[in-house]
């Protein structure tokens, strides 16, 4: 096989199974430095090393490292003293020297080998490469096909790899199909312990994913407003309830732009395309103030507000709503006020201005 026919072998596998060109290209050295060792019958520890340069007429070059001798007995791994010092002459007997091998043995049977072991780490090497795609995948979003069910766990596949989604990270609202794509959170990538000097098998790492995270619909949003994945808008709270709701309160650096218009998106379509990711869980996009008040009286959207009244000593206030909001400011089973709770970190108690003024009333007769 010509360098050049090698080269390209290298970068279709690249494209048609996403593995980066210098893993395989690694591991092709790899097996021809081992070819090399069994054909010429070197002790497994020789130390044999293979560089593939396809811009040189001998694209492959071997290199074994040879211990200096007094007197020769296998020429495979030992170079004369006298020889060696023509290299180096500050070496000496019991140092070691790499020098580059004939390959003239080296024949097409050794070269088809070596592509064999090639094609047989395909497949680990595809694992292996998503793997580390996702430990440095950790807290972003995959999309990931249901692959099949155990119990109540659903099992996904990313690539070679198996995700598997727990229960408890499955939210209420999702309905699962076979073969059916859907957007993940990547918790953890759980690598067991082995023996000292032993490599972990890659099937018995484990990948734990989410849908039920607040940091998922975070990254969900990026993923469909740039203003937020450029960091112009920065998300300074969230508070979830999976498959309820999720209250999201953001913040412009740029005085150009809109922070809540910019995650809406127009006609309310980027906030629209994450409920229909979460199967209808509503989703509030609010403006982040430092006034806790109006900070308060947003996060309690899709109500209206009529006033707030602070607290500062207990970080609680009172919030005064028009009769007919007080259902959608608490919400279904208290779900708004909860959320609104968690997002400003302030207790909150609403009530309608018929219960204050009902108080009053009796509070002064």
């Amino acid at each position: 096989m010509l360098c050049n026919e090698i080269v390209e072998v290298l970068k279709q596998l690249e494209r048609e199974r996403g593995i980066p060109y210098a893993d395989l290209l690694a591991t092709l050295e790899t097996a021809f430095a081992n070819a090399y060792r069994k054909q010429m019958h070197l002790p497994q520890n020789a130390r044999v090393q293979a560089k593939f340069t396809p811009d040189k007429p001998n694209c492959f070059r071997i290199f074994v490292e040879k211990e200096v001798v007094g007197v020769v007995t296998d020429e495979n791994t030992q170079i004369a003293l006298a020889e060696a010092q023509k290299l180096n002459p500050a070496l000496e007997v019991g140092d070691t020297v790499q020098m580059e091998a004939s390959i003239e043995e080296f024949g097409r049977i050794a070269v088809q080998n070596a592509f064999q072991v090639l094609t047989q780490r395909l497949r680990e090497l595809e694992r292996e490469h998503a793997l580390r795609e996702l430990n440095a995948s950790v807290g972003d979003v995959i999309t990931a096909r249901i692959e099949r069910f155990i119990g109540p766990k659903v099992l996904l596949s990313y690539g070679r790899i198996e995700v598997v989604l727990p229960e408890k990270h499955q939210s209420p609202r999702d309905t699962y199909e076979i073969g059916q794509p859907i957007k993940v959170l990547v918790l953890e990538v759980k690598i067991p312990q082995t023996e000292r000097g032993r490599e972990p098998r890659l099937r018995d790492m484990k990948v734990i994913a989410s849908r039920t995270e607040p940091l998922l619909v975070a990254r969900l949003l990026a993923q469909e407003a740039p203003e937020v994945a450029s960091g112009d808008v920065e998300i300074r709270a969230i508070a979830r309830e999976p498959g309820e709701r999720t209250k999201i309160a953001v913040h412009s650096k740029n005085p150009l732009v809109d922070a809540v218009g910019a995650c809406l998106g127009q006609r309310g379509m980027r906030v629209q395309a994450i409920t229909n990711e979460l199967f209808g869980e509503h989703i509030d996009i609010i403006e982040w103030s430092s006034d806790p008040a109006q900070f308060i009286r947003d996060a309690l959207n899709p109500a209206r507000v009529n006033r707030v009244i602070l607290d500062k000593a207990n970080k609680s206030a009172l919030v005064v709503v028009p009769n007919n909001q007080l259902r959608q400011a608490v919400g279904r089973g208290g779900v708004n006020v909860r959320l609104a709770e968690q997002l400003t970190g302030w207790k909150l108690e609403v009530r309608s201005e018929e219960e204050i003024a009902k108080a009053e009333k009796e509070k002064s007769a």
